[in-house]
């Protein structure tokens, strides 16, 4: 007889598992048009394809821990010094590492709901406890509502924009009071995974905002979405100060960004033309869905982000199935009420046809 060992933390470590994707039935040969995860549908810059390609020859070589050429770039690119800027395995597992930072158990973190996990998960691990705040009929955190559920336990005050998974972005008002507000023992969090297509709106961002912040924070961002690096698994993040950027620094793991993704990453940012062609051309698209959605009858939601969130007419599962079976990878959402969101990434110009004619069938049957 085997003795069974019984782990008390096993369920929690469990429950925050990223998401499994089969190869290779995802792979884009197979023609799945796979819209449910927010990816690029477009291939990287040609400087960072070039760049990824020498990269290979090198790859028997560890990586530059110390990210020596990114790091120069984002610092010159965001005028943040160096000394405060630190990256990840994507910019999830940067805010899996804030609570490890900021929690202690008994500890309190306020969230949005629904929001991205990844911060929570953290939280959850560490024993510490969230406060989940409903977001705005709009789908943005509700930051009024939020800054009333401080304590003085709160050690984290998460903020997402544009949110996800419901694409809308926290106004510069809102922010500027998140800022005033939060108080100095409480770690404010800003994950901006989405940036560069809320950059495109007018208005102070969050980075000079922030600055003016009399406590810590975090910015956190991607190369996944807009830069078409999500294989890659490339992350940084901004800080208030070089000691808070050490401690998420100590965090990271030996050469957790590899030599390809840095060397992708970094000739990405040179490539200012084409990140702004994509930008465009995904920002045509969104306008396109959403049109031919409230043509359906959906009614979409603002989005700062590459992907749309709908209103369902009916049940939003029932289209995310019928989709399934034209191979049309969408996600649907349990929120505001029982029949819920659909939630579609932006693709090319084919695949909002396909997903407007899958959906204009599924209305008819």
């Amino acid at each position: 007889m085997t003795d069974q060992i019984t782990l008390p933390r096993l369920n929690i470590l469990q429950s925050s598992q990223a998401p499994e994707i089969a190869e290779p039935e995802a792979r884009l040969a197979t023609g799945i048009r796979r819209l449910n995860l927010n990816e690029s549908p477009w291939p990287p810059s040609p400087l960072a394809q070039a760049a990824m390609t020498t990269a290979l020859t090198e790859i028997t070589r560890y990586p530059d821990h110390g990210c020596t050429a990114l790091i120069s770039r984002l610092s010159a690119k965001n005028n943040i010094h160096e000394d405060r800027i630190t990256f990840g395995n994507g910019s999830s597992e940067i805010l899996s590492h804030i609570a490890q930072v900021m929690i202690e158990p008994g500890d309190e973190a306020i969230l949005p709901a629904p929001t991205f996990p990844a911060c929570a998960a953290g939280i959850n691990q560490a024993g510490g406890s969230i406060i989940n705040v409903p977001v705005d009929q709009h789908g943005g955190n509700d930051v009024p509502a939020m800054l009333e559920k401080l304590s003085d336990k709160t050690r984290i005050f998460y903020l997402c924009t544009p949110n996800n998974p419901t694409g809308a972005a926290i106004s510069a008002n809102d922010l500027k009071r998140a800022a005033t507000e939060v108080p100095k023992n409480c770690l404010l969090v800003v994950d901006e995974a989405y940036f560069e297509f809320s950059a495109t709106v007018p208005g102070e961002g969050v980075l000079d905002i922030l600055a003016r912040r009399d406590a810590p924070w975090i910015v956190t961002r991607s190369f996944s979405k807009a830069y078409g690096l999500a294989g890659m698994r490339i992350g940084y993040a901004f800080t208030s100060t070089k000691e808070l950027r050490n401690s998420f620094w100590s965090l990271r793991t030996g050469f957790n960004i590899n030599r390809v993704a840095l060397a992708g990453a970094a000739a990405a940012l040179d490539d200012d033309e084409y990140l702004a062609n994509t930008l465009e051309t995904v920002i045509a698209e969104r306008e396109r869905l959403a049109e031919g959605l409230r043509a359906l009858g959906f009614k979409p939601y603002e989005s700062q982000a590459n992907f749309l969130m709908a209103r369902s007419i009916g049940p939003a599962s029932q289209y995310v199935d019928a989709l399934a079976a034209k191979n049309i990878m969408i996600s649907s959402l349990p929120w505001p009420d029982e029949d819920g969101c659909l939630r579609i990434g932006i693709g090319q110009a084919e695949d909002t046809d396909a997903v407007l004619v899958a959906l204009t069938e599924q209305v008819k049957a």
